[in-house]
């Protein structure tokens, strides 16, 4: 066996095993230390370059206090001396990280709190705020209700709401300028924008709810910032019914001659006239009107000069002073209204959903509803009026959102469909009469109020595969058929109709009726779902059955013998 070698006594022996760490040096200091902890000086040498390279250049004052810091890291007063050329006070030393009862290792500052995602419903109406709070709640959001011209309560408060009403129906917040005061859409878009920030919010949309409300929409979105906005420069073209007519005929599709008058006696009527080498009847409306309000049919050139002058310079039904009248030819066939979405997420990016054909007569020089009825959108008969409706959309800029359409159409009997479609109007807005409530419970799987909701906030959209309606709705427009201050009514107990759906009761005993003339001016609308035949019988039913008692106010209403009629 061979000696064993000792190493020379230059050479001392080789140790494998590790040198302490640093931390471990000074936390838990061996009992032979060649120099105590606690004799270490400011002038002791420790090996850095045996320990952990990131504490090389680490210079110690008193090694004993490391324990007592609870910190990562510890630096010193300065890193250097006063002439700034040698490192004097510079500390920088690993320690433990959990103390010895348990506390969270590291406090970060407390994060952002989330934002509350929240949908603004401009100039809402009571029956479809119910569907659109709903459908905002399924989503998470807050709804907040903007209301340019606060309700007293006087009107009609389905139509009219007042901000109690709202709260009532599930809105979380409601403003409104103060009763009397003008709106203005900067100062809301400041509010809103104040309490965006003060209660955590986020808006994500803003929705039109009538159509007073279409072009304000658009811009108060802008204002807060969001992208979810239709075009802006086409937004008076979605309200005034002259610029409407520029943006679609500059698209290339058809539409009424027409003339703007501004001459207060209207005087510039049958100079246009002429020039447009119209033929009697022609038309005469406001240009911002709503409701079939201030819609006069021309049969003369008298009534053309009468009418253009009651327009000119008045206030409009949306409160606004009216700068001229608009002048049409009077356009021959049927009145439709086609619905649409609008979204990015559909395939063409608008996509009607449902059309309504209109049967009107003829009334003391204005076309009054007798009752509307839903027709299959999939059939090859209406595709011109789909085309047509859909082009109109995308000229005026509709790119988020419900959209309304009016037009006229001929039907050629050889080709066994409708033909010529001309617009009457369209606005970005929800269709009124509770079309889209009758869509949702006719067509299988459509939720028009979630779509609404959906487009305005840029969510995908969820379409039906198909829209071809399940059963027919019709809503029957209800006359009182006389003036006078109602007395009584007979025949109102719609339920009685077997396909009735619902109904509202728009004049109550005691208040002012009178003949139909625009939408506002019925004594009762009536909605009905069945089959097509059944519905019309029953439409029918509810218009010939209702008769109503009225106390006839004379002309001069400070008389005191008013005459009693019956009907």
């Amino acid at each position: 066996m061979s000696p064993a070698i000792n190493p020379p006594p230059s050479s001392p022996a080789r140790n494998h095993s590790r040198h302490p760490s640093l931390s471990e040096l000074v936390l838990n200091p061996p009992a032979e230390a060649a120099t105590p902890i606690a004799n270490m000086n400011d002038d002791t040498i420790i090996p850095l370059m045996e320990h952990h390279d990131a504490l090389i250049g680490a210079e110690f004052k008193n090694p004993e206090s490391i324990s007592k810091q609870p910190t990562l890291a510890t630096l010193g007063d300065t890193p250097f001396s006063n002439d700034g050329d040698h490192a004097d006070h510079h500390r920088v030393v690993a320690h433990r990280v959990v103390a010895t009862e348990f506390v969270d290792p590291v406090a970060f500052e407390a994060p952002e709190p989330i934002l509350q995602n929240a949908l603004v419903l401009l100039d809402p109406r009571i029956p479809d705020c119910i569907h659109l709070i709903e459908a905002g709640k399924k989503r998470g959001l807050m709804i907040m209700a903007v209301v340019p011209k606060p309700s007293d309560g006087s009107k009609l408060v389905e139509y009219y709401p007042t901000a109690e009403a709202l709260l009532e129906v599930g809105t979380h917040q409601v403003y409104e300028p103060p009763m009397g005061s003008k709106f203005d859409i900067v100062e809301c878009a400041a509010m809103l924008k104040t309490i965006e920030a003060q209660q955590n919010l986020r808006f994500l949309g803003v929705v039109p709810c009538r159509e007073s409300s279409v072009d304000f929409s658009d811009i108060l979105g802008a204002l807060l910032g969001l992208s979810v906005v239709n075009d802006l420069g086409l937004a008076n073209a979605r309200r005034d019914k002259g610029l409407m007519k520029v943006a679609v005929a500059n698209a290339g599709l058809r539409v009424a001659k027409y003339a703007r008058l501004t001459q207060r006696d209207g005087s510039d009527a049958l100079k246009a006239i002429d020039e447009l080498e119209l033929k009697y009847p022609v038309v005469v409306k406001t240009p911002r009107g709503m409701s079939t309000m201030d819609v006069f049919i021309c049969n003369s050139a008298e009534e053309a000069v009468k009418h253009t002058a009651d327009i000119v310079r008045s206030v409009g039904p949306d409160g606004r002073r009216t700068q001229y009248a608009l002048l049409e030819e009077f356009i021959g066939g049927e009145e439709f209204a086609i619905n649409l979405l609008a979204s990015p997420t559909t395939p063409r990016g608008v996509q009607v959903t449902d059309i309504w054909l209109y049967h009107k007569i003829n009334t003391e020089g204005t076309m009054v509803n007798t009752f509307q009825e839903m027709v299959d959108p999939h059939d090859r008969a209406y595709s011109s009026l789909v085309q047509y409706a859909e082009g109109v959309c995308r000229a005026v800029g509709i790119k988020y959102g419900m959209a309304h359409v009016e037009l006229k159409a001929e039907y050629n009997e050889e080709r066994k469909k409708w033909v010529n479609p001309v617009m009457i109007e369209v606005g970005a807005r929800l269709a009124g009469g509770r079309k889209a409530i009758m869509a949702k419970q006719t067509i299988p799987n459509w939720q028009p109020f979630d779509a609404m909701v959906d487009a305005h906030c840029g969510f995908p959209v969820r379409m039906p595969p198909s829209f071809k309606p399940a059963k027919i709705a019709v809503q029957a427009y209800v006359s009182a058929d006389k003036n006078g201050i109602l007395k009584s009514m007979r025949g109102d107990d719609f339920e009685r109709l077997p396909t009735y759906n619902s109904h509202i009761i728009l004049k109550n005993v005691g208040e002012r009726v009178q003949r139909a003339k625009d939408l506002m001016s019925f004594a009762a609308y009536v909605w009905l779902i069945g089959d097509a035949e059944d519905v019309r019988r029953d439409a029918n039913k509810a218009r010939d059955e209702f008769f109503v008692d009225v106390e006839l106010a004379p002309l001069d209403e400070t008389s005191s013998t008013p005459l009693l009629d019956s009907k």
